[in-house]
């Protein structure tokens, strides 16, 4: 089992986040922190005794898999290269689709 842990901003310098074991199971209730830095380096505290790695969603976007250790050791850098992936991410949803149709 591999927790998820979701993140999402709530204002400016504001994020909250949450984990869950499954959909429908939470092992935290949301907490409020002035960073994303903070938010992953506070969850990853919390799962550092119990779990390996983490699966990390922003905004409701998933970004991947990562160790726990690293994170904790790495938290701004890590937060640099997940709000990268978030928007690459979104900006691939918002491109059209192209089609090609044969004459």
């Amino acid at each position: 089992m591999q927790p998820h842990l979701q993140i999402r901003c709530i204002r400016p310098q504001v994020y909250a986040y949450s984990l869950s074991a499954s959909a429908d199971s939470f092992l935290h209730t949301e907490t409020t922190l002035e960073s994303l830095e903070r938010c992953l380096w506070d969850a990853c505290d919390a799962l550092g005794h119990y779990f390996s790695s983490v699966q990390i969603s922003l905004e409701g976007q998933p970004l991947g898999s990562y160790g726990v250790a690293l994170v904790q050791r790495n938290a701004p850098a890590l937060a640099r290269q997940l709000r990268e992936r978030f928007v690459m991410a979104r900006e691939r949803q918002a491109r059209p689709l192209s089609v090609v149709v044969n004459a």
